[in-house]
Order: structure tokens, then sequence, then C-alpha cells
């Protein structure tokens, strides 16, 4: 796509597309431990999350706060993106660096949304099928609609998919470092005893995070670990067109399901 192929995307979303279809899985929260190690890693929103969480000390908590939080966005409107927003609007400081930072600064917010994109695809890869080339575009574009319903300036946002690849390998690479507020919640995201990141086997989240970020964090992964993991995905690609949809779906999403028609994206 051109550099002009953001601004001229389209606006809507809703039972024909992908994001529609795949945001509200509940599968999503289980690739959490990967978005919530890119965000602990990141010095901005590390301090943010010791200086101002509701949920002191709980990771797991805050992420079963905001999650839905960003999932509506996707199902209701630009409203409720603005609802999001001011959240954010007293959510600043410094870091353990003493670098000055601000939720809204597009740098910080748009990471914290690229985490979300890339564990979305993350979770449609591993617990769904993979998604083919054309299809990857097309739901980041639509992840793009997504941010666009915040209101914060897009101006570091790329406008294809690989772009975006590069954007998020630059930013693991230069600007994600070791902190101690990361090493505060890492316990929790190793083992999470928490929300749907619970149901993960024992010891197999560091399958979960790219190369750079085990690196980063610390942690080796097996043969035996990822034989595991393997065996898991499978199991929950297999069990989970047979559950209910009240297990399947967050709330927010079967309320869009039920006003406009459940998702048809294929």
């Amino acid at each position: 796509m051109t550099a002009g192929s953001l601004a001229q995307a389209p606006s809507h979303l809703g039972p024909e597309s992908l994001l529609w279809r795949y945001a509200g899985d509940r599968r999503y929260g289980l690739v959490m431990p990967r978005a919530a190690t890119l965000q602990m890693l990141h010095p901005a929103i590390a301090a943010a999350a010791e200086q101002h969480s509701r949920f002191p000390g709980s990771l797991w908590a805050q992420q079963a706060r905001a999650v839905p939080q960003a999932i509506g966005v996707v199902y209701q409107d630009a409203a409720a993106g603005a609802r999001v927003r001011r959240l954010h609007g007293e959510i600043k400081g410094r870091d353990g660096q003493g670098r000055r930072y601000h939720s809204l600064t597009p740098d910080v917010f748009f990471w914290e949304h690229a985490t979300f994109v890339d564990a979305l695809m993350t979770a449609i890869d591993l617990f769904d099928r993979p998604l083919s080339g054309e299809e990857r575009e097309r739901l980041y574009q639509e992840c793009c609609i997504w941010y666009r319903r915040y209101g914060v300036s897009d101006r570091v946002v790329p406008p294809d998919y690989g772009s975006f690849v590069d954007y998020f390998d630059a930013v693991c690479e230069q600007i994600l470092e070791p902190n101690s507020v990361f090493d505060v919640y890492f316990e929790q995201i190793l083992r999470p005893d928490a929300w749907l990141p619970r149901l993960l086997p024992a010891g197999l989240v560091p399958v979960l995070l790219p190369q750079p970020v085990r690196h980063l964090a610390g942690s080796a992964v097996s043969s035996a670990d990822e034989r595991r993991f393997r065996r898991f995905a499978r199991t929950v690609r297999l069990s989970w067109p047979v559950l209910p949809s009240t297990l399947r779906y967050f709330p927010v999403a079967r309320r869009a399901f039920d006003q406009k028609g459940p998702p048809h994206a294929r």
C-alpha cells in the first residue's frame, strides 16, 4: 500500500470485517502475557503502570479492565474511543530514568495499541488458523480504523502491515528496556494466576514472546516447551467451536452481534 492508504482506508467496522470477527474472541486474552511484556518493557508504559494504576501491584486486574475497554472500541464507535482517551489524559510523569512521559503522546499510545494488534494476530495464528498475507494486511488496516477511533494523532501509524512489522521490530530493539517495574510484574507475567491468561499451561508464557523480547526478559524456550505449547494450541482450536458463545466471546462482542448480526468475514 502507498503512504496515503491509511487516510483512504474505509472508516466502517462491522460483521463483514476480520476485526469484528476476532477482537471479541476470548482466545485473544490467552495471548495477553505477550502484550503485557511488550508494554512493561516500554519505559513510559511501565512508569504509568507503577504511578497511575487503579490496581497497584496487580497486573492482571489492570489488564482485565483495560483490554475489554479497548476491545469495546471495535464494536462501538469513536465516542467509546474518546472515553478511553479521556482516561489517559492525566497519566503522565517521569519514568525510572527521569524522562518525562505522557500516555497520550502518539509514540506511547500507539505502541500500546501496537501490542494489541500484534497479540491479536498471534492469537489468530495460534488458536484459529494462519492468516494469509492478504488477510493480515486487511486486518492491519482495520486495526488502524480501531486506532483512529481514539482521536489520538496517527502521525506514527505505519501505512501498511510490512511497515508495521519494521516499526514493531525497531521498537523492540531500540526502545524496550529492562526496568524495575518490569521486574516487579515479571513473575505475574510468567505465571499468570488470574483472568484468562491463568488458563495457559504452567511455564509456557516465554513461548509467546518474540525472540528479541525473550532475550530482554531473560527467558529461554526449549523444544519441549514449544511442543507442549503446540499441543495446548491444538486442543484450544479443536474444542473452541463446541463451546457456547457466552464462553467464546467477550460480553461487548456478544451485545454487538445481537444488535448488528454475527461476524461473517472469511
